[in-house]
């Protein structure tokens, strides 16, 4: 087998094992598509949600930046809290993919209205006045 060929095939192995070990990680929970706002117009994603892991992957993000997920109720009032553990973070690499795991200590559904990314241009995940929107999910109050 050339070194070309057998590249290939450790390239194709390490990325089944690195998707394989994603969706072992989110087996049993709940896929939700991540919609783009106007400042990430080419962004996408999806998250997976079971009780108590929260998985994101997603895409069309800026590259090499560092953004955060965040359960959000709009109303009666504004109010948030992180998803998963802290500093609820993940950086994004060159391409601007970037993925994001964490455990819940109960289920979101019927609790928080939206699930969010936010990029924090800066690079400091704790600095909650300059983030800028980039994804978002609509949570069902029961989404099983």
């Amino acid at each position: 087998m050339t070194i070309k060929k057998t590249f290939i095939v450790l390239a194709v192995g390490l990325a089944f094992m690195v998707f394989g070990s994603f969706s072992f990680a989110v087996e049993g929970g709940t896929k939700i598509p991540l919609m783009a706002t106007k400042m990430h117009p080419g962004a996408m994603g999806t998250a997976m949600i079971s009780d108590y892991n929260i998985n994101i992957q997603a895409n069309g993000l800026k590259a090499n930046a560092v953004y955060t997920a965040w359960f959000v109720n709009m109303k009666p009032k504004k109010n948030e809290t992180g998803a998963g553990d802290p500093p609820y973070m993940f950086k994004t690499d060159s391409m601007g993919s970037g993925i994001y795991s964490g455990k819940l200590s109960e289920s979101p559904f019927g609790k928080w209205q939206m699930l969010m990314i936010v990029l924090h241009p800066n690079g400091d995940p704790s600095d909650m006045k300059n983030m800028v929107g980039a994804l978002s999910a609509r949570l069902k109050s029961s989404q099983y």
